[in-house]
């Protein structure tokens, strides 16, 4: 997607945000909400605003965080104290991440909000059938970004996922700068989401205005919310509520149509950025805009590129030597390249290869968001939570075999056990889904069940001089505070237990 359009309707969204949060003064040159979206073609423009606004391979991203606070990842050789803190387990209410996750996802929230209260006032007057259809599929891509994000604020602020906890605040309209509100329970968020979800997909239809945005370059499609995307991120959302049986009819049906890559063509969908059968959704990421490289390396991805985070020893020592993942996440040996003295010697230098950069700058790369890899991963544990265990081992030997580059994985024996399904689910989304977002969500969400924390290997701890390299399972540091941004202007929310 166009960085140039991104930024300008971007802009166009904080500036008529701007004008209604600021009541009091009204300055000649604010453009007003009135005057911004006018049309259908104006709606289009909010709704990549809302795109452009959405970035957590980017600032203070979930992406890093996920893999700096858990295990996977060590101080790099240009690092002088970044991350530390966090690396330490010290979280706060002023902590970065904290702050950083909680405001962008109430931003695009919010701007999602702005651009549909303009749609309820622009759609009625619309008469011509491919404006109501356009009109319709905007609505519907809103829809799924406030689904979206409600849900990862749900993963990361609600201390668990029982209907009846604290969740988070529902917000489906635009707020005044003086209203507060409480938190809405986990259940009454699960149904803000799926209502929104199942709004989505009525209204998305078959995207048939969709080359109106990607000239005719059906290549774009996976840039855009479109249908399965919905179905995908409901497949998630049913995960987490415990809807284990429709969370794998829902995973089932996408396989079909989105086939694991083979080696070679996943190695090239992370290095080259090349489309893949197994992408159901992509973040773009062109020239100028911010990549996620940039959370790993300063300059450029190598070892003169000023690398702030490298790979964690352990995780490294994970993959087999055949496994094409290894070869991804792993910057290739060499001068300016990574450097591996031994197992677990902390003079290994241990470059993260997942972005290497690309045509449109050396530290953009498409985030790949929805991955039918992470389907199976899901279609097993809900196969494995029904009893079904021996498609649960199937469906993890199919994932494993194909990331290897010759040869076949052995069948994996859970002996109808489910605790040792889930050690081993939780180990394979730990190797897959390195480095996009999953790690500290999968442990919280796990952890209790498999009897899995964070335990750091020693060398990949004293990379940081810390002496913080275990976390238990449970503790209340696997659910993020509040944020004082938060906390401040909102007397009526109440902080997760033990901030």
């Amino acid at each position: 997607m166009n960085k140039l359009l991104k930024l300008t309707f971007l802009a166009l969204l904080i500036s008529a945000a701007s004008c209604e949060d600021a009541t009091d003064i009204i300055q000649e040159s604010e453009l007003g909400e009135n005057n911004a979206f006018r049309n259908v073609d104006d709606l289009r423009s909010g709704l990549i605003g809302v795109y452009g606004s959405y970035n957590p391979d980017g600032g203070s991203s979930t992406v890093l965080f996920n893999d700096l606070f858990t295990d996977n990842i060590k101080k790099g050789l240009n690092n002088f104290g970044q991350g530390s803190d966090t690396f330490a387990f010290n979280m706060r209410p002023n902590n970065t991440f904290a702050g950083g996750i909680w405001g962008s996802r109430y931003a695009t929230i919010n701007f999602a909000n702005r651009v549909l209260r303009a749609w309820d006032r622009i759609f009625p007057t619309l008469t011509n059938p491919d404006d109501i259809d356009k009109a319709n599929e905007i609505k519907g891509q809103l829809l799924a970004f406030r689904a979206l994000c409600h849900f990862e604020l749900l993963q990361y602020y609600s201390p668990n996922y029982n209907r009846s906890s604290q969740g988070v605040i529902i917000m489906n309209f635009v707020p005044e700068i003086t209203q507060v509100f409480p938190r809405n329970t986990v259940g009454e968020v699960f149904d803000f989401i799926n209502d929104d979800l199942d709004d989505a997909i009525a209204l998305i239809g078959d995207f048939s205005s969709l080359p109106d945005y990607r000239n005719d370059d059906t290549s774009q499609d996976i840039f855009y919310l479109g249908a399965d995307a919905m179905r995908f991120l409901r497949a998630r959302v049913f995960l987490y509520e415990g809807r284990y049986a429709e969370a794998e009819t829902v995973a089932e049906n996408l396989i079909a149509d989105y086939p694991l890559a083979a080696a070679g063509a996943y190695f090239d969908m992370f290095n080259a950025d090349t489309p893949s059968s197994e992408l159901v959704f992509s973040l773009s990421r062109r020239q100028d805009d911010g990549g996620a490289a940039g959370l790993y390396y300063t300059n450029s991805v190598d070892r003169n590129g000023s690398p702030l985070y490298e790979l964690s020893n352990q995780l490294l020592n994970l993959f087999a030597a055949n496994d094409i993942r290894r070869e991804v996440i792993l910057l290739p040996e060499g001068a300016t390249g990574s450097l591996i003295v031994g197992t677990d010697s902390p003079n290994n230098i241990l470059l993260i290869g997942k972005y290497p950069g690309s045509a449109d700058g050396e530290l953009i790369n498409d985030f790949k968001m929805f991955r039918s890899s992470e389907l199976y991963l899901i279609k097993a544990e809900c196969e494995a939570r029904q009893g079904k265990f021996s498609e649960a081992e199937t469906s993890i030997q199919t994932l494993r075999n194909v990331r290897l580059i010759t040869g076949t994985a052995p069948t994996p024996s859970y002996a109808s056990n489910l605790t040792l399904a889930l050690v081993d689910i939780l180990l394979e989304r730990r190797k897959e889904l390195a480095f996009e977002g999953h790690r500290y969500l999968d442990l919280k969400r796990l952890g209790a069940e498999t009897n899995t924390g964070i335990l750091r290997s020693n060398v990949d701890c004293a990379s940081f001089d810390s002496s913080n390299c275990a976390l238990l399972q449970g503790d209340y540091r696997f659910t993020l505070p509040i944020p004082t941004s938060e906390l401040a202007p909102n007397p009526g929310i109440t902080q997760n237990p033990n901030y």
